[in-house]
């Protein structure tokens, strides 16, 4: 179905004529290393986890998750240029034997050129090994020179230098504005490729229209140095910072599990902050933008005090919410403990009080903490399951529950229904359930955030709010840090109110039958309840 997976079987007659040729020349693999591979996680790694959640997360995933040690900087003579190195413990937990291990290079999206990463002596157990470039130097293939088999890890060291691009590619997420004043640096270091449940690699090329970045859950140290003007944003929390008395200051990070290390870099930023069970959330923002500034802050509380409740409680103790020119379609964009809102939103003239599109898209970036970050899927394959699903709870149940029913119905009719609605009696309907980048951009956004979230809403209707909020906090406990399928999903559900549901999962989500729930007439009245 033109999924580029990998999953290469171990070839055993390769081990001993390895270990042979390693031996002639002095070299030694780390076998040890490998063998106790699972249960090294540093506790300390851990430390971004709320306090009382620290020992049921490291029991969920101890053994199981991959590390990063990455040591970077801000070149001092550059200031769009990061040199770094990654040292990557690799632990497989794919269910088979790797030949080799696969990394992403995302910053070479063709988007980007001539802009991106290049990588210098990469090394797998201390042995250089010749990596092999593919998909728009997008995939780095490592070959091992043994075998890892499944449970064993291998520690790689991969040094790197990321040339930033001027912002305006993309959707944003990845440049440099402002004669360097901010540097938004999404994928801008080596990651592991993200692999399903099957254990296959998914080596596609970055989406063109959708998420670009998948990837599984792993531990990240992250020693950084900047000028000591900038203010440094990420991922997990800061557990150290150090200025070296030359202008420059090293900080520290630790992030728990987590499926991206995501940084913001600037050196103007304001904020504000609140505590919300526990976690420290702070809103960032440019000088000047300080009446939104601190109604995103509201907002953000407002949406994670109220899906702690409905779904489990977030469980690392920093979210970040930044102020940054994304653009390229996207009001937003959501990371690990961390998420990106566009700029011009805090510069448009809403009406205190009032739901606006600014509140709706903090609504939607946070939930997506739940769902994409805690519990994964394939967005290239998937994408459905994390927005719809967030697009329906941070639009009619966000809504419903902060204001009134009848504004969330509202809230459903201007972003959900009617845009499904005139795509469907203009165009057709289409399959939800497909790959990302066999939707036309236009109809991706439509199909996904409007007619997948009026399924999840028609599943909703169904099962009744105890029963289906139930089963998300179910599919939150039962598969956080975890990629979910759509098969998954579709079974919490079942699970929750002992039904057979896929009828009606195959009619919203697997088929293109949407004239036999609305007609034009849906769509007129949905229009004009939104104009009353």
């Amino acid at each position: 179905m033109g999924h580029s997976q990998f999953n290469p079987c171990a070839r055993s007659t390769i081990v001993t004529c390895c270990l042979i040729a390693l031996l002639a020349f002095g070299q030694v693999i780390a076998l040890g290393a490998r063998a106790n591979g699972p249960g090294l996680d540093d506790p300390t790694l851990y430390d971004a986890v709320l306090p009382d959640q620290q020992a049921e997360v490291l029991d969920e995933t101890a053994g199981q998750l991959s590390s990063y040690h990455i040591v970077a900087e801000i070149s001092p003579s550059e200031p769009d240029v990061i040199e770094g190195s990654v040292e990557l413990r690799f632990v497989n937990t794919t269910g088979s034997a790797q030949e080799s291990i696969y990394l992403r290079l995302y910053a070479n999206d063709p988007i980007y050129s001539p802009f991106g990463v290049e990588l210098g002596r990469v090394e797998a157990d201390g042995v250089r090994v010749a990596t092999e470039l593919s998909v728009s130097d997008t995939v780095v293939e490592v070959p091992l020179l043994v075998p890892l088999a499944d449970g064993e890890a291998v520690d790689l060291t991969v040094p790197f230098t990321t040339r930033v691009p001027p912002a305006g590619q993309g959707y944003g997420m990845f440049g440099a504005s402002g004669d360097v004043d901010t540097l938004s640096l999404a994928h801008w270091y080596p990651i592991l490729a993200g692999y399903g449940p099957d254990g296959n690699w998914n080596l596609d090329a970055p989406s063109t229209i959708g998420d670009p970045i998948f990837s599984n859950v792993a531990l990240y140290d992250v020693e950084f140095t900047a000028g000591d003007d900038y203010r440094v944003v990420t991922t997990g929390r800061e557990t150290d910072s150090e200025s070296n008395g030359a202008g420059r200051t090293v900080h520290r990070f630790v992030t728990g599990p987590v499926r991206d290390f995501m940084m913001v870099v600037d050196s103007s930023y304001e904020v504000v902050e609140a505590d919300v069970d526990g976690t420290t959330v702070r809103s960032w923002f440019d000088p000047g933008d300080r009446d939104a500034g601190e109604r995103v802050l509201k907002y953000t509380v407002q949406t994670l005090r109220l899906f702690n409740d409905l779904i489990g409680q977030y469980p690392y103790d920093e979210l970040d919410v930044v102020e940054v020119p994304v653009g390229g379609g996207a009001a937003g964009v959501e990371f690990p403990q961390l998420v990106l809102i566009a700029t011009s939103l805090y510069q448009r003239a809403d009406t205190p009080g009032t739901p606006t599109f600014l509140e709706n898209v903090v609504a939607h970036e946070i939930v997506h903490q739940w769902f994409y970050g805690l519990v994964g899927n394939d967005q290239y394959y998937d994408a459905f399951m994390d927005e719809g699903l967030t697009n329906y709870l941070s639009t009619a149940v966000y809504f419903e529950t902060l204001y009134s029913p009848e504004i969330g119905a509202q809230q459903v009719d201007l972003y959900l229904t009617v845009p499904y609605l005139k795509v469907l009696f203009d165009e057709g309907d289409e399959i939800v359930d497909q790959r990302t980048d066999d939707f036309s951009q236009s109809d991706y956004g439509v199909m996904i955030y409007g007619k997948a979230a009026l399924g999840f809403g028609a599943m909703r209707e169904a099962l009744g709010d105890d029963t289906f909020f139930a089963a998300l906090g179910d599919y939150y406990h039962e598969l956080r840090f975890q990629i979910a399928t759509p098969d998954d999903l579709l079974a919490v559900f079942e699970q929750a109110s002992g039904e057979d549901l896929s009828d009606l999962w195959h009619h919203w989500f697997e088929a293109a039958e949407g004239e036999q729930d609305f007609d034009e007439d849906d769509l007129l009245a949905s229009t004009l309840t939104f104009a009353a």
